[in-house]
């Protein structure tokens, strides 16, 4: 997951140094110049950011509080559009058994294996970009939390010795 955030990095200075109008990396909104130099250059990583952005750093950084860099716009993909806040919880959790508990079955595996080298957003991230209605995921324990009509749904996940369990909840 670290690979993918250097890779997005050196992406985005390669684009803002071939002059490509660009929307700020950190806020998401088209207030970046259109000279690149006239930007802010961001106290954390080598890219340009809007002035706004420059400033907020700043004092983010007086504050010893700087925003993660996960949390920048350009790391925030968009969450795929579903919502299954009409549907009952059943009927979500069989739609959920067909078409994303193998995928968060292979996160929690990896996050098993990974945990103690990797930030658990990076993780998060890429659930929500996969998982369309997914509203939370956690990492203590590993679940997953969707709003249904009749509450919420919970799937939580751990390992065992011979594979991972997966459970539900219904909480209204």
């Amino acid at each position: 997951m670290r690979d993918t955030i250097t890779q997005t990095l050196l992406d985005l200075k390669a684009q803002q140094e071939n002059g490509e109008h660009m929307m700020c990396p950190r806020c998401g909104q088209d207030t970046m110049d259109a000279v690149v130099q006239r930007n802010a250059l961001s106290r954390h990583v080598d890219i340009h950011i809007c002035a706004d952005c420059g400033t907020a750093e700043a004092m983010l950084k007086m504050m010893q509080n700087p925003l993660p860099i996960g949390q920048w716009a350009c790391f925030k993909d968009e969450q795929p559009l579903c919502n299954f806040d009409a549907l009952p919880g059943a009927i979500v959790l069989e739609r959920l058994k067909k078409e994303q508990i193998s995928y968060l079955i292979g996160l929690f595996e990896r996050w098993q294996e990974e945990q103690m080298h990797e930030d658990f957003e990076a993780y998060r991230r890429d659930a929500h970009r996969k998982c369309a209605g997914l509203s939370a995921l956690w990492s203590q324990p590993f679940q997953a939390a969707y709003k249904v009509a009749d509450g919420q749904l919970l799937i939580r996940f751990r390992m065992t010795e011979d594979c991972v369990e997966v459970a539900s909840d219904l909480i209204s």
